[in-house]
Order: structure tokens, then C-alpha cells, then sequence
């Protein structure tokens, strides 16, 4: 979507999709236990925490995201890296 209607895209929307297009399909394949996470916290900690906002959303989502950024998945801006991850890994900052 992004890469069709944003304007600062223009002319070279084909180059941006493939830009992100294998790093988004390499990350959210490791999010397929999504829907286990709830249902495996039930068995864990009882169906109350299971059924709760957390353990229904927030875990889950939370666990998803950070496997699929771990994986490949690239945000916007810093190719994915806030500026700690950065330093941490010896980068520096693109203007």
C-alpha cells in the first residue's frame, strides 16, 4: 500500500516494494505460533490470565512482533533499529 500511494515513491515504486518484500516474508513466517500463545498460557497459568487482555492480545502480538523484527523485518526508518539497537551494533546514523 504504502509503496503504491505514497508520493515520495514516485517513480521508482517497484524498487521500493522489492526493497522490503523478502525481509516482510522471511519475518512474519516465524509469527505461526500467534494463535498457540493463548491457548498454551492456559494451560500454564489457568484461562483466566489465558482470556485476560494480556494474555489474549498483548503477549501474543508482543511475542510475534519481536520474532518477526528479530528475524527480518524491517521498520520504518533505520533499517529497523531505534538508536540503541544501533550503537549496540556498532552503527551509525544515516541523514
Amino acid at each position: 500500500g504504502d509503496a503504491a500511494l505514497n508520493p515520495l515513491h514516485e517513480g521508482r515504486r517497484v524498487e521500493e516494494v522489492k526493497s522490503g518484500l523478502y525481509s516482510t516474508y522471511i519475518g512474519t513466517c516465524t509469527a505461526w505460533f500467534e494463535p498457540y500463545v493463548s491457548p498454551a498460557l492456559g494451560v500454564v497459568a489457568g484461562s483466566a490470565v489465558a482470556g485476560s487482555w494480556f494474555g489474549s492480545a498483548l503477549l501474543p502480538a508482543t511475542l510475534a512482533y519481536s520474532t518477526v523484527k528479530g528475524v527480518g523485518w524491517y521498520d520504518w526508518g533505520n533499517s529497523g533499529l531505534n538508536d540503541h539497537e544501533m550503537k549496540l551494533n556498532g552503527l551509525t546514523k544515516e541523514d
